[in-house]
């Protein structure tokens, strides 16, 4: 059903007003495992925000977060910078994703183990040892083997120091607010730090490449002999959500654990269930095992309670073609020497809500209040608010219709400039070739010339030789 919209009124001299709200009803949309664009705005924005019938998490910092739609559904201290440990890695294995080849080999070099403090995790690297990236990956993954993503992380960035600025520079371009990181491996440095709202963010970002999930979850490994090694070495996924039976999770699909005694036990995890993908991060828990028991009861809690759906642009057409026929129509009857210029719609992929909303189906609506005609205005934009509404008349922002409504001679200009950017610009490419065929051109034309002007010098020789004299 679409709900009626005014009439344009005329609200006071100069002005029109278009009033009223829109509706089109729609059945609950299917899910989809696309990823949406990953919120970057602080404070963060919760769902749940009050943590309404969620489980109680032990940690001093926690978030629960939907990829599809960038939605942190629960909460409590998502934007405080917490010293990590060793989920740091999940970042160095991101660049590395995006900077190495999985069969590239790094050569292992002193700088690359002996600055790490003889009770953190090693694989035993030695210098000249050679290492593929893909084992190297394993070991970060399954043992947490600090020399490994050292290596990784030198091989990248030259240093320590190199490699740190890479990863602030990936957390600014993912959105996250919070981190600033020091090292690749998690060392217990009190400048080293981020929140669990960055942490969902760069744990999303991971599992874009397929390989992460596949390592992070293998039960062993073994990785062959090197040149400085001559045995195999059998590596065990230390992650109980991979090698127990107690804290298994059929829903799991890669994460990281950590601590150390400034950072106490970290964890961030990911799970997936009928196409839907959450992320839970809990920092600062008390012990390690409750890490586990707590994040499944998040998982299962996001699961039951939450539901995505697909935004599509199809679903919000009539209520955009109807809105733009009722400001025609205002403009009009208001004898305003206005026309409409350009109209952009702007949705969010996916929305989330509370599954007892989205499972009764949800109308399409918009916002018509801030709809004001200003007659003596030459360019005015009207951005409209799009949203799903639900029986309980609930509602959620799901975009914006923006309409630019300009006078006649704006209007031309407009036309004008949308006309000239429409032509196809010639490339650079094309420029150069078109440069390549003259210069050739030339090159052949001086090469006929070169062979004329010898041609006749022959000619002129034979002609001016004498013939030989006869006695």
């Amino acid at each position: 059903m679409i709900g009626s919209i005014a009439t344009p009124d005329v609200l006071a001299e100069g002005t029109a007003s278009i009033t009223g709200t829109e509706t089109e009803d729609t059945g609950a949309s299917t899910l989809s495992t696309e990823s949406a664009v990953i919120p970057s705005d602080t404070p963060t924005e919760i769902l749940n925000a009050d943590g309404v019938g969620a489980p109680q998490i032990d940690g001093t910092a926690y978030a629960l977060y939907d990829v599809q739609s960038g939605t942190f559904l629960l909460g409590s201290n998502v934007d405080t910078p917490l010293a990590p440990a060793s989920i740091t890695k999940v970042m160095t294995i991101l660049l590395a994703f995006e900077n190495l080849q999985m069969t590239d080999t790094i050569t292992v070099k002193r700088d690359m183990y002996e600055s790490i403090p003889d009770d953190y995790v090693r694989l035993g690297l030695v210098e000249g040892e050679e290492i593929t990236v893909e084992d190297a990956i394993y070991c970060c993954l399954l043992i947490s083997a600090n020399d490994a993503a050292m290596a990784l992380a030198i091989t990248m960035g030259g240093s320590v120091e190199g490699f740190a600025d890479m990863m602030n520079a990936k957390a600014v371009e993912l959105g996250c607010t919070q981190t600033h990181f020091t090292n690749p491996y998690g060392y217990a440095d009190p400048e080293h730090v981020t929140s669990a709202h960055d942490m969902a963010l760069i744990m999303a970002a991971a599992l874009q490449n397929e390989m992460y999930s596949k390592i992070s979850t293998t039960a062993n490994y073994t990785l062959p002999a090197s040149n400085k090694y001559d045995k195999t070495r059998g590596l065990q996924n230390g992650n109980k959500f991979v090698s127990t039976t107690t804290y298994a999770y059929e829903y799991y699909i890669g994460g990281k654990t950590g601590f150390t005694d400034l950072s106490g036990h970290t964890i961030v995890a990911a799970a997936r269930k009928d196409g839907t993908t959450l992320i839970g991060v809990v920092l600062g828990a008390s012990s390690s095992n409750v890490r586990y028991e707590e994040l499944i009861q998040l998982f299962n809690f996001g699961f039951d309670t939450y539901s995505t759906d697909i935004v599509s642009p199809e679903e919000f057409q009539n209520i955009k073609d109807s809105t733009i026929n009722q400001i025609k129509s205002g403009i009009q009857n208001a004898g305003y020497a206005l026309e409409i210029t350009d109209v952009k719609t702007t949705l969010d992929s996916f929305c989330t809500t509370e599954s007892t909303r989205s499972d009764g189906g949800y109308s399409c609506s918009i916002d018509l209040s801030s709809a004001v005609i200003l007659s003596d205005k030459s360019v005015q934009v009207l951005e409209l608010p799009l949203f799903h509404e639900y029986t309980d008349g609930s509602k959620d922002q799901v975009g914006v219709l923006t309409i630019t409504i300009c006078d006649a001679q704006s209007a031309e200009t407009a036309a004008q400039a949308a006309a000239e950017s429409a032509k196809p610009k010639e490339s650079i490419g094309s420029i150069l070739i078109k440069v390549g065929i003259v210069v050739l051109l030339l090159v052949i034309l001086g090469l006929c010339l070169t062979v004329y002007i010898m041609m006749q010098r022959e000619k002129n020789r034979r002609k001016n030789r004498q013939k030989p004299r006869v006695l």
